[in-house]
């Protein structure tokens, strides 16, 4: 599937029916998605359309505390379509009491990747949702799976401009309290906005992880690691967690988005700059393949301290 597509309006998303089976059959056929078991899950499939027809969808399986999503497709010209199907999905999931969500993919892991999945081996996923995963035999076997933690309660998505209040509380709370930024001043909320403007200006993503009621509480965004042409390969990250959400697994959740569009847009490596004793952030980044490239003893100075700076690096 592609994840360029039209947004609908929220009232076009429903509940599959029965008559609805064999429009989502020729859709999954469009795009080379196996049509079998579409029939027995129809129940927990998910459809968007309006007047012409059918638009998209999205299937699960619930197995035990896991659901394996599946039969994610939508039509070509709607933008933003797949990416909206998915987060309602997961909330469907959530709502179901599912803990962890799986799915195998061979062309869109890096559209899935920017709605929280990350690349596992098969033998990571839980066992009833594995055991569909492996012995469905629907799936081409170079597949890649990827996993998604359902426990957060949050989704992930691109960030909007009415978005920026509630970043800016996010990142003027660790300009006031914290090392995770090395920012005196508070940031004002125009200069957010111009931030937000200037990463999409560059085709650099910003996304944030919201609540079901689209509260902000955490956000990643990349960049240019240094300006010069001999640079241009390398990009920057930051992400930053309201202080009610650390320790939930939100970063697990933003880390792969931005490391997964940095990707498309031809970036080779990824650097992350975390002040030395902030073993949290530095566990979490290794935690997503990234290691500890090298430390720059004293190089910040803030709260009247010397801090020692590492730079946490990833190949993409």
């Amino acid at each position: 599937m592609s994840p360029h597509t039209n947004l609908p309006h929220a009232q076009h998303l429903r509940a599959a029916e029965s008559g609805d089976l064999p429009a989502i059959e020729a859709l999954l056929r469009e795009h080379a998605l196996p049509t079998a078991g579409v029939a027995e899950h129809l129940a927990d499939f998910l459809v968007a359309c309006d007047a012409s027809g059918l638009l998209g969808c999205a299937g699960l399986e619930f197995h035990g505390e896991g659901v394996l999503l599946r039969s994610v497709a939508v039509r070509t010209g709607h933008q933003g379509l797949g990416g909206q199907m998915v987060r309602a999905a997961l909330r469907q999931a959530r709502r179901r009491g599912a803990q962890w969500a799986a799915l195998r993919t061979t062309t869109a892991e890096g559209f899935f990747a920017q709605q929280g999945f990350r690349r596992v081996e098969p033998t990571a996923v839980p066992g009833a949702v594995k055991a569909s995963i492996e012995f469905c035999g629907a799936c081409p076997e170079g597949s890649t799976t990827m996993l998604r933690d359902l426990r957060s309660g949050v989704s992930v998505r691109a960030a909007r401009e009415d978005d920026m209040p509630a970043v800016l509380e996010i990142y003027n709370e660790e300009v006031r309290h914290s090392t995770a930024t090395y920012q005196y001043a508070e940031r004002t909320l125009d200069e957010q906005v111009a931030q937000w403007l200037a990463k999409r200006a560059d085709g650099h993503r910003f996304f944030v992880a919201v609540t079901d009621d689209d509260q902000v509480v955490g956000y990643a965004n990349y960049g240019l690691f240094r300006p010069r042409e001999g640079w241009r390969f390398t990009c920057e990250h930051s992400v930053y967690l309201h202080r009610d959400w650390r320790g939930r697994g939100l970063g697990k959740l933003l880390l792969p988005a931005v490391m997964a569009h940095a990707r498309e847009r031809g970036f080779h490596s990824m650097v992350g700059v975390v002040d030395a004793a902030n073993a949290a952030s530095i566990r979490l980044h290794e935690s997503m393949g990234f290691s500890v490239a090298g430390v720059i003893r004293h190089g910040g100075y803030k709260f009247d301290r010397w801090l020692d700076v590492a730079f946490v690096q990833a190949m993409l």
